[in-house]
Parts: C-alpha cells; sequence; structure tokens
C-alpha cells in the first residue's frame, strides 16, 4: 500500500468520489442538496499545493482503494487525519489498516510525535476501527446549534440531527 498526491488532473474523478464519501458520512448535510455550497466546501477541505489537505490516493499497486488527507500542525508537532475513505468495494479486506500504516510511515521521518483525527458520533463503525488502530479519545468537542434569525436553540451537533 502506498500514498500518491491526487493529480489535479484527476479532481473530476477525485470529486465524485468525495461526493459519495460525504453522501455515506453526512447524508442530511444541507452541502449536498446545494451544488454552489458543495463546490465551495470541496475547494474549502481540499487543497492542490502546499503540505496541509493535500489528498492523497491509497494505492494497491496501480489500482485505487481510498483516499486520505492530512493537515499539519508543526508547531504541536501533530498531524490531523481529515479525510479517510476506503472505497466500498474495497473494505473488510484489511487496506483501511495498511492505509494508517502508510500514513505513519509518511510522518515517520518527520517531527510529528501525534496523530489526530475526529470521528462523528453516529460512526460507531470508524470508531471502533480508530480505536482498533490504537487511536484513543483525547478530548470531547461539544457543539450547539442557534437558528440565525431566532436565535432559538437547536438541538443537536450533526446533520443526521436535523429531518
Amino acid at each position: 500500500m502506498h500514498l500518491q498526491v491526487v493529480d489535479p488532473a484527476e479532481i473530476d474523478y477525485f470529486r465524485q468520489l468525495v461526493a459519495a464519501y460525504w453522501r455515506e458520512l453526512m447524508p442530511k448535510a444541507v452541502v449536498l442538496s446545494d451544488p454552489a455550497r458543495q463546490e465551495r466546501y470541496f475547494h474549502e477541505v481540499f487543497a492542490w499545493s502546499g503540505e496541509s489537505r493535500l489528498p492523497r490516493w491509497a494505492l494497491d499497486g496501480e489500482r485505487r482503494v481510498g483516499f486520505v488527507s492530512l493537515s499539519f500542525d508543526r508547531l504541536h508537532q501533530s498531524a490531523t487525519i481529515d479525510d479517510f475513505y476506503i472505497l466500498p468495494g474495497e473494505r473488510r479486506k484489511g487496506y483501511g489498516t495498511q492505509v494508517v500504516e502508510a500514513v505513519f510511515a509518511l510522518l515517520a521521518h518527520t517531527d510529528i510525535e501525534a496523530g489526530e483525527l475526529n470521528v462523528r458520533r453516529d460512526n460507531p463503525a470508524a470508531l471502533a476501527f480508530w480505536e482498533a488502530q490504537g487511536f484513543r479519545i483525547a478530548h470531547y468537542r461539544l457543539r450547539q446549534y442557534r437558528d440565525p434569525h431566532s436565535g432559538e436553540r437547536l438541538i443537536g451537533a450533526l446533520s443526521s440531527d436535523f429531518a
């Protein structure tokens, strides 16, 4: 398993996989129902230059099995796994673990001491996967939304909390 930076010439194909990933991860998110907003979000989430948020293919030989993107915080000697996606047909074959190993191989020759990520509370399979990789909960991040017009508190923190 190796990681290869997504070539900007492949952006259309990559965008299709990202849309499938988002539909799976956050099916009720408003960003998915508005093409213009989705396009803006895509460009906010992924970068095509620099070190952070640069998407990388997860390759088994030359075959794409998923993708990953990372952000680096050199000051705190940490890296955050921002996005991690294994194609549905490639799951339960050990590729996820191999991609995690490839990520840490990428970080092995840097000053990075800690790897971090966020897992949505409505994704227990992801939590179990990451715990199996040796990650542990370090802190809780709580969120509450408010209606911007009325100020009314909306109970929920994920797009799946709202119908």
